[in-house]
Parts: structure tokens; C-alpha cells; sequence
């Protein structure tokens, strides 16, 4: 084995390997492994020792190099060890020199900070001067500047050394502490003083100095309730008028106003932020006028007794919603249901002020609570205190204590506008309720069906339609039903309360369900002329096509104004609002199934009869076994073709004016399932030859021409079974029927010309 192929592993095992576990191996195999390691161990020292032997030369000559730069490296050294000396005596002078310089240093710094105490304590002494002077002179704005700038003066210097040269008496705090004192009382009195003579360009100045002074909060609370004074005389003029809502418009404009007009003031003089006291304060005094303006309201308007009342009719009232004298019969007069009806205009509007005074308020504050997050000092010193706001509340007021600023938004959160806001919300749901029973009741009741102009003829398939003027196709009570409907949820959207909507869209709910039953009363009812009986049947139709046309318009306009009403609202509110409002649209459905009734009545009634008598009058004298000479003749003047066409011309003629344009397409499908099926029966009972089955299936195309063309539409559909029966009995005279359908097999047995099998 070349001693080349000696791996890194044997070299390993040589590292390890100990003479006295050698000596004593007994085992064959690995003495025999053992022999072979030393074999290689000693076949690699043999080729390092060639390896010396042939590089000896080389070897030789490096370590006479290596002597020789010995030597010299001996010499350098020699060399250099003056120059050493010297460089550390001159290390040793340079580190003395660098400890002086750092004592020079500090005892510059030091220098520095006197001569910097020398020239504050001399500025302070001047200042001090000047505060007795301006202090002994009463000038106020100069003294209050000087307080205003002492507060920028070090601490080091008020308590160093030299501040005994600043004044002779007393300290420089004491005497500063005195002033600031006197001048906060001196302003607070000016303050009132000028508030009392309405001064306004005094209070302005006043209002400026109290944050030089360091009482922020004073000032602020001092010119809130300068501010609410002034809306109190703002508003005092609209305490005139008896209608409520305009009170409480004109005391949240005037609050909306002091808030815009000193917005930017405030902002100047105390910061960013600090508007927010003064918001939280208007805020208080808004709610507590507010609700005095609801009390009084309360008891003018006679809310409890119309409540009660309007709950005695829901109690004793078992009977159906429609009735002829169901105003009547309800305990409340026609004087009564204007008066709820003008409360609840006034409740809504009332309801919408406060909305739109709490999305002003909060534009205003969110802005700046924002400055404030995360800053818990400066936010106490902004925000009013819990027991700031119980001072503001009347003791009159039993109101749990809950009230507390909202760091989000800087407003005051449950005050007590808000439990009246809840009452205002649910004296709405019970009058709106109320009304919108009433008022579509009492639009049902009216219905003017029986009224309508251009109704007194009744439709004839074989009599054209007489000149007449033109036809109301619709009753009253659609166009009455939807805008008592849209108009409450209208002022539910208005009072931006997610409750009134849910429950306004479930009571309109309930209404519409009735308008639909009565919708399909109506094509029920017997009369004793046939054209009051089609009268009714065909307005009901109009009144739920149309009424489906208003529900979807209704909603959308209704959701589109609740997007844009409640845009400010939290997303759980929006989102209920408009999952009450996507509620109403299950009431197309149930206007569906009562319009397909409605069909169903009219087919019955009026459509199957017309369409057996057309096709009856069509085919008097008609036969579908032609002779070559018939079939020309008849070619060239179809009587059935005529006829059909004129009598149905009749008839749509008839039927156009007194449906709308959608109405009539469904009477029209209708018609066509009519004729369809009695024209199928007649087919099957009638003979053929392959003539006359030809001519059957120019019948066919032409009849459903003729309607797609009266009725607007594809009717292809409809006519596909007649069109197939057309063309088997049109088949030629060898067709066999043996393996035919059994219907095919039915038609083909009326074939004349075709052979049967026995």
C-alpha cells in the first residue's frame, strides 16, 4: 500500500493508540490491524526523514539567514533605546501637562456658570425691580410679563449664592409668590368687573393674562361662564316663540357660534388643546338648557296624556287595521290626531338638532383630544373632573353617576341631555308608530277605486273600445301608503337613533303587509256589475306593480340619505340602520305573490272567457282537412287569422289604457297561457290532413306574432308546444307511427290521411 494513500483516520488512531493495551491484546484480528498501523506509521516517518535528507541544503541555507537578520534586529535594538528614553520622558511630560489642562477646564466651566449666575441674578434683580414698580404703578400687563418670565429662571440660580444681592428683604420667591397672588385676585376682579359692565375688549385682555400666571384653568373657567352668560342673552329672544324646536335650534347655534368665534383665541393665548375645557364646558350648559326646553316641552305639549292615550288604543284595538270608520272608532278625534301629528314633526326636529349639536361638538374636540393622547398631565389639567361636571348638574336632576370626559373624543359622556335623548327616542317610536297606522288606515280607507275616471264600461273581447277620456290606472292610496312610509323613515333616519330606525322599519313592515292583503281583497270582493268587479282587479294590479316600483326607490333614497346623515356615526350604528332598512326589501315578495294572485283572479274571471270566446268566434266555419284548392283559397284570405287579429286588437286596445306599461306584459303572458291551453284542448279534438296541419302551423306562427307585437316581448317560449304539435300533424301522409310517442301518436290518429295500425 503507497504511503500516500495513508488516510487522516489512521493518523487518528496512532494518537490514541498505548503501548500497554498493545501488550496485552490477545485477539488475533486486532493484533493484526495493530501490525498494520505501525506498518504505515513507520513507512510515513521513513519518507519525512527522506524528505529531510533531500532538502537539507535548502534547510542549511534559511537558518544562515535567519542568523544573519538576528544580528541585525540586535544592532536596530541598539539603535533605538535612546530614542525609547526619550519618548517616555516626553510621554510622562505630556500626561502632566494633559492633567493641567483638564483642571484648567473645569475651573473655566465653573467660571462660566458664576459669571452666567452673576448676569440671571443681576437680570432677576432688575426684574424684581421692576415687578414692585409695575406692582406700586397697578400695571398689571407689565407686572404679569415679569411674573410670566421669572418662571424661565434656573433653579441653580434661585438657589445659589449670589441671589442674596438680588433683593435686600425678603427672597426672590417669597417676593414673586406675593405678586403672582395679588395680581391673579387684581385680574380675576378686573375679569368680573368687566364681565359685569360687558367689556368685552377688558375681558379679552384679562382672559390673556391668566395663563402668564400660570392659571390656565382659571381663566378658562372664568371665560366659559362669561360665555355661557352670553348665550343665555343670545337666546333670550327665542324663548319668544312657542314652537320648541326653533328654541333649542337657536341655543345650539349660539353655542355652535361662541365655539367658532373663540376657537382660534384660546388656541393662541393657552395652546393647543385647551379649547376643549371650554367645549366641555358650553357642552354642560347646552345639555342643561336643553333639557329645561324638553321639560317645559313635555308638559305644554302634553306628551304623557297623548302617550296614554294612543296606548289605550293599541290595547282595545282587536279588530283589522283598515276599516272604513276606523278614525272614528279609535277614541281620537281628527283635533287629537293633529296634535300628535304637529308633537311628533316637533319631536323630530328636536331630535335632529341634538344629533347634528353632538357630530358639531365632536368635529370640533376630536381634533384636539387627539393632541392630548397618551399626555395624562396635561389631560388633567384640560379635561373637567368628575366632580367639576356633578357641580353642573341641577340637584334636581337624579342622574346615576356616570359622567365623565371621554379621552377619545374630549366630550363629556352621559350627560344628562342623554337620558332625555333616550326619552325623546322613545316618545318618537310611539307616535310615529301611532301615525304611520293611522295614516295608511285612514289611505286605505279613502282609496279612491270606486271613483276612478274612464271605468265604466267593462272589457269585451268583440266590442272595440269606445272614445272615452283618459283613465286613472291607478287608486290613491299607493302614492298616500308610500309617502306616509318614506316620510317616517325619513324622521327615523333624521333622529340618527339606530333603535327608532329598526323599529319604524318593522312597523312599516307590518303596514305594508296590510296593504298587500287589502291589495288582495280587492280582487276577491263580488260586485254586482262585471266592470267594478274588473276595476278592481285591474287597479290592484297597477296599485302592486307600482307600489313594487315605489318600494325600491324608496329604499335606496332612504339608505343613500342614511349614509350621508349617519356619516359620523360609529359602524355599528350605520350598520344597523342599514340592515333595517335592507329589511323592507321583503316586502316585494309578498307584493309578487299578491300580484300573481291578482293574475290568477283576472284569468279567471276575465282573460280564459275572453280568450275561449276569440277563439271560438275565429274558428266558426274553420277546417283543418283541406283540398289542394281549399288550401289556396285559404292561402290568399285566412278568415282565422283575420279574425283573431281583429278581435284581439279589440281586446288589447281595451285593456292598454287601463294597465301601466309592466302590467300589461304580465296580463299578456297571461292571456297567452289562456289561449295556449284552450287552444291545445281544441287541437286534440279536432281533424287533420297534412294540409290542413300546414295551414294549422302558419295559424300558430302567425297568433304568436300577432301577441308578441301586442305585448312588446318574445313569446316563443309559450308557444313551443303548439309550434311542436303543429309540426306533427304537418308531417307527410307516409309517416309511420309505429315507435312514436303516445302524445305524438294522439295527434297523428286526427290525421285523416295517415294510415293507423290495427
Amino acid at each position: 500500500m503507497p504511503v500516500e494513500a495513508l488516510m487522516d483516520d489512521d493518523l487518528d488512531e496512532l494518537a490514541w493508540l498505548n503501548l500497554d493495551d498493545v501488550s496485552q491484546t490477545l485477539d488475533v484480528s486486532e493484533i493484526e490491524h495493530l501490525y498494520q498501523t505501525l506498518e504505515l506509521e513507520e513507512a510515513r516517518i521513513e519518507v519525512e526523514i527522506s524528505d529531510c535528507v533531500e532538502h537539507r541544503n535548502s534547510v542549511d541555507t534559511r537558518l544562515a539567514q535567519l542568523s544573519a537578520l538576528h544580528k541585525s534586529v540586535e544592532a536596530t535594538s541598539l539603535l533605538v533605546k535612546p530614542m525609547q528614553r526619550v519618548i517616555d520622558a516626553t510621554a510622562g511630560n505630556a500626561g502632566a501637562i494633559s492633567g493641567h489642562v483638564r483642571e484648567l477646564d473645569q475651573e473655566r466651566v465653573k467660571l462660566e456658570h458664576a459669571l452666567n449666575t452673576v448676569k440671571e441674578t443681576v437680570e432677576l434683580k432688575s426684574r424684581l425691580s421692576e415687578l414692585l414698580t409695575a406692582m406700586e404703578t397697578r400695571d398689571v400687563d407689565r407686572a404679569s410679563l415679569l411674573v410670566h418670565e421669572y418662571k424661565a429662571t434656573s433653579s441653580d440660580t434661585l438657589d445659589s449664592p449670589f441671589i442674596a444681592f438680588a433683593s435686600d428683604s425678603s427672597q426672590p420667591r417669597d417676593i414673586i409668590a406675593a405678586a403672582t397672588k395679588e395680581l391673579v385676585e387684581r385680574v380675576t376682579f378686573m375679569f368680573n368687573t368687566a364681565v359685569e359692565s360687558n367689556n368685552t375688549r377688558e375681558i379679552g385682555r384679562c382672559f390673556r393674562l391668566f395663563p402668564q400666571l400660570g392659571e390656565t384653568q382659571r381663566g378658562l373657567d372664568l371665560y366659559s361662564e362669561f360665555l355661557c352668560a352670553a348665550i343665555t342673552d343670545k337666546t333670550r329672544l327665542a324663548q319668544v316663540h312657542t314652537t320648541y324646536a326653533l328654541r333649542i335650534t337657536r341655543l345650539f347655534e349660539a353655542i355652535a357660534s361662541v365655539v367658532d368665534n373663540n376657537f382660534a383665541l384660546v388656541e393662541q393665548y393657552y395652546g393647543r388643546g385647551y379649547v376643549l375645557r371650554i367645549i366641555q364646558r358650553l357642552q354642560m350648559e347646552g345639555a342643561r338648557r336643553a333639557c329645561l326646553v324638553l321639560d317645559f316641552f313635555e308638559e305644554e305639549r302634553q306628551v304623557k296624556r297623548r302617550l296614554a292615550q294612543i296606548q289605550q288604543v293599541d290595547v282595545a284595538k282587536p279588530r283589522p287595521l283598515v276599516k272604513a270608520k276606523a278614525e272614528k272608532d279609535d277614541g281620537i278625534s281628527d283635533g287629537d290626531f293633529k296634535d300628535i301629528a304637529s308633537i311628533l314633526a316637533e319631536v323630530v326636529l328636536i331630535g335632529r338638532q341634538v344629533a347634528a349639536f353632538n357630530r358639531f361638538l365632536e368635529s370640533r374636540a376630536q381634533p384636539e383630544a387627539s393632541l392630548l393622547l397618551g399626555d395624562p398631565e396635561t389631560q388633567a389639567r384640560v379635561f373637567l373632573s368628575t366632580e367639576s361636571l356633578n357641580k353642573l348638574v341641577p340637584l334636581s336632576s337624579a342622574l346615576p353617576n356616570t359622567m365623565h370626559v371621554d379621552a377619545q373624543t374630549g366630550l363629556v359622556a352621559h350627560t344628562q341631555l342623554t337620558s332625555r335623548v333616550e326619552w325623546l327616542t322613545n316618545v318618537y317610536v310611539e307616535l310615529e308608530t301611532f301615525c304611520v297606522q293611522r295614516s295608511m288606515a285612514k289611505a286605505m280607507a279613502l282609496d279612491d277605486t270606486n271613483e276612478l275616471s274612464g271605468w265604466d264600461s267593462a272589457v269585451i273581447s268583440d266590442v272595440e273600445a269606445r272614445a272615452q277620456g283618459p283613465m286613472v290606472q291607478t287608486s290613491s292610496c299607493v302614492g298616500d301608503v308610500f309617502f306616509v312610509a318614506k316620510t317616517a323613515l325619513e324622521h327615523a333616519v333624521a333622529m340618527q337613533q339606530p333603535r327608532a330606525v329598526e323599529a319604524i322599519a318593522q312597523c312599516v313592515l307590518e303596514a305594508f303587509g296590510e296593504f298587500v292583503r287589502v291589495m288582495g281583497q280587492q280582487a276577491v270582493e263580488k260586485w254586482a256589475d262585471v266592470a267594478s268587479v274588473q276595476r278592481r282587479i285591474l287597479v290592484a294590479l297597477n296599485n302592486l306593480d307600482l307600489a313594487n316600483v315605489y318600494l325600491q326607490k324608496m329604499v335606496d333614497e332612504v339608505r343613500i340619505r342614511l349614509n350621508t346623515e349617519w356619516a359620523r356615526l360609529p359602524e355599528t350604528d350605520k350598520t344597523k340602520g342599514q340592515n333595517a332598512i335592507d329589511s323592507l326589501s321583503a316586502i316585494s315578495s309578498k307584493l309578487l305573490q299578491a300580484q300573481q294572485h291578482s293574475i290568477d283572479q283576472l284569468s279567471s274571471s276575465l282573460l280564459k272567457p275572453c280568450m275561449r270566446s276569440i277563439l271560438q268566434h275565429s274558428y266558426r266555419d274553420i277546417k283543418y282537412v283541406l283540398s289542394d284548392e281549399e288550401f289556396n283559397d285559404v292561402q290568399s284570405d285566412n278568415l282565422f287569422q283575420q279574425r283573431f287579429n281583429l278581435r284581439i286588437r279589440k281586446l288589447g286596445h281595451q285593456l292598454r289604457p287601463r294597465l301601466l306599461p309592466s302590467t300589461y306584459t304580465l296580463v299578456m303572458d297571461a292571456m297567452c297561457a289562456c289561449l295556449v291551453y284552450d287552444w291545445e284542448r281544441a287541437i286534440r279534438q279536432s281533424k287533420f290532413n297534412m294540409l290542413g296541419g300546414m295551414m294549422f302551423e302558419k295559424d300558430v306562427r302567425f297568433v304568436q306574432l300577432c301577441l308578441e307585437q301586442e305585448a312588446g316581448g318574445v313569446l316563443r317560449a309559450k308557444f313551443a308546444k303548439l309550434v311542436q304539435m303543429a309540426r306533427v300533424v304537418a308531417e307527410p301522409a307516409e309517416t309511420s307511427v309505429a315507435g312514436v310517442d303516445k302524445d305524438v301518436r294522439a295527434l297523428l290518429a286526427n290525421r285523416v290521411d295517415v294510415v293507423q295500425p290495427n
